[in-house]
């Protein structure tokens, strides 16, 4: 055999020996060091629905706020049995950025984790409430999220009432025209949904309470702001309609303010 054949042949059998050693590491998959994280399934919680005005004295703080005793429970499946926590949040309907509540499942079984919480509601903040319970391994893996709804209302509830309305009786264009509610709700402000203004030509505007919009001052004082930018307007007597919503879908009374604009 030439030395270009002697060559020829060592490449095929280099080639060859590789591949093998290849096929052999790779069989029968990739190699994973972490393994299967844990897996949450039958959550139960209870209560799942609560009614203000249906709790007992003993569940009631002061006038305005609601006790609740909630009990959950979920099963956790692992491979590694290496469960390092089992955790869940209670978030509000109103901002999934700060939770009404956290904490930890402790284990009550051999798969089994649950929890006794005390969790508060103020009387007014009624909506849907999302439990959500994840467990976490010593690895850091994380399992799929378990979730249910707690449905917290009023019951009757009365509806929000506007106090006051702090506007002028005049204005002179060109003006930024502020016009202020001053809304309660004996729920709670907390239960106030919305307040809106309808202008003259019809327009229905929402007035804010965040300390920021429309320049609101303090955020959730129960005065509820809207400004308008009047450049110019036709001479005469304007009505302004007020009304407030809350979270039960009752209204108040609409409230009226009469502005005039006066001429040049």
């Amino acid at each position: 055999m030439t030395t270009c054949g002697r060559t020829r042949t060592a490449w095929v059998i280099l080639i060859v020996s590789t591949l093998w050693l290849a096929a052999c590491d790779s069989a029968p998959g990739v190699y994973d060091s972490q393994g299967a994280p844990p897996r949450v399934s039958g959550l139960a919680f209870s209560p799942d629905r609560v009614v203000f005005d249906e709790l007992r004295p003993d569940q009631v703080i002061g006038d305005s706020v609601a006790l609740i005793e909630l009990s959950i429970q979920v099963q956790v499946a692992d491979g590694e049995d290496d469960v390092e926590a089992v955790r869940f949040v209670v978030n509000t309907p109103f901002d999934p950025f700060s939770p009404l509540a956290t904490g930890e499942l402790v284990q009550s079984g051999a798969d089994t984790y649950s929890v006794e919480e005390s969790i508060v509601i103020k009387r007014g903040n009624e909506g849907r409430y999302t439990i959500l319970v994840y467990a976490v391994d010593a690895e850091g893996s994380l399992s799929n999220q378990a979730r249910g709804i707690l449905d917290y209302s009023l019951g009757a509830g009365r509806a929000p009432v506007i106090e006051a309305i702090e506007a002028p009786d005049s204005i002179r264009p060109p003006v930024t025209l502020a016009l202020i509610a001053v809304v309660s709700d004996p729920d709670g402000l907390g239960n106030i949904a919305r307040v809106v203004v309808t202008a003259p030509n019809g327009g229905t505007f929402d007035m804010f309470d965040d300390g920021e919009t429309l320049g609101d001052e303090v955020a959730g004082d129960g005065r509820y702001t809207a400004r308008f930018d009047v450049p110019s307007a036709e001479p005469g007597t304007f009505t302004f309609r007020f009304q407030a919503f809350d979270r039960s879908g009752l209204s108040s009374e609409i409230v009226t303010k009469d502005i005039t604009v006066l001429g040049l």
